[in-house]
């Protein structure tokens, strides 16, 4: 078995088992009523002591559900990349142990020349290795698909979704990596998040290209995104998304001049 191992254990979250999932298993205490059964969900990526508890929001509502493969969507922030890639593994290692790949969809995604075999994106992203602690703890037995979505134009992202919409059922949870504005003040990053949210909950691609041009609005995930949306529009109905949790990484740093947001989403 050819496993990738986590690069930011000690950093981005604990390295030690015992530690990891008691910090996850604190965050997901949050006392809320789940019921959405969700197709996908998005949440954020930053350290756990930033967006550890916004993340959980969307983590919560895959508890106890019966999901046997998590297709994991998240940008590349290290290497620049135009395709969709997925690693030159089968399975990828945290401190919590090994998460095995789905191989009948990853290898339908390599045969079918939706994705291209490149651990390159895959060896320093962040964006994806902080789900799948949280993965391992709602999910225990949880399969992966992770896929770092380069900046593809729509010909490609339309055809990218049909094809990854034509793999999922409801056993099957989509999940979006994706923070918010960065570095703003408090009131500017809560003011463009706002308008980015929304947008998100639209699930309207052009308005969100035209704007993220523009710096209306903010998110570094913004081609994940854009790839939900197109696999969305092959769903029976189009889902229902829902805003679970805002934060910005003030709320941890105390520091309101260089701020961070975070939110999590619920497509059902």
């Amino acid at each position: 078995m050819k496993s990738l191992r986590s690069n930011f254990a000690g950093q981005f979250y604990p390295n030690q088992a015992h530690q990891l999932s008691e910090l996850i298993n604190r965050f997901l205490s949050i006392p809320i009523q789940k019921n959405l059964h969700p197709r996908a969900i998005l949440v954020p990526h930053a350290g756990y002591v930033y967006s550890g508890q916004t993340a959980a929001y969307g983590y919560k509502e895959l508890w106890g559900e019966a999901y046997h493969t998590a297709i994991v969507l998240g940008p590349s922030h290290q290497v620049y990349s135009s395709v969709l890639a997925v690693p030159d593994a089968d399975s990828y290692e945290t401190p919590l142990g090994v998460l095995p790949f789905n191989q009948s969809i990853y290898q339908t995604l390599v045969s079918k020349r939706v994705a291209e075999v490149s651990s390159t994106p895959h060896l320093q992203e962040h964006s994806l290795e902080v789900q799948f602690p949280f993965l391992q703890i709602v999910s225990p037995s949880i399969q992966i698909v992770p896929i770092s979505v380069g900046s593809l134009d729509m010909a490609s992202l339309r055809k990218a979704g049909e094809a990854i919409a034509s793999l999922l059922s409801p056993e099957i949870i989509l999940i979006i990596s994706t923070d918010l504005s960065h570095y703003h003040t408090l009131a500017l990053a809560e003011s463009i998040d706002k308008r980015t949210v929304n947008a998100i909950l639209a699930m309207e691609s052009l308005p969100l290209i035209q704007a993220s041009q523009t710096k209306d609005m903010e998110c570094c995930g913004l081609y994940p995104i854009l790839l939900a949306f197109e696999i969305f529009k092959h769903f029976e109905k189009k889902p229902t998304a829902t805003s679970l949790y805002y934060d910005t990484s003030a709320t941890a740093s105390f520091d309101d001049q260089h701020v961070v947001g975070y939110v999590s989403i619920a497509f059902s």
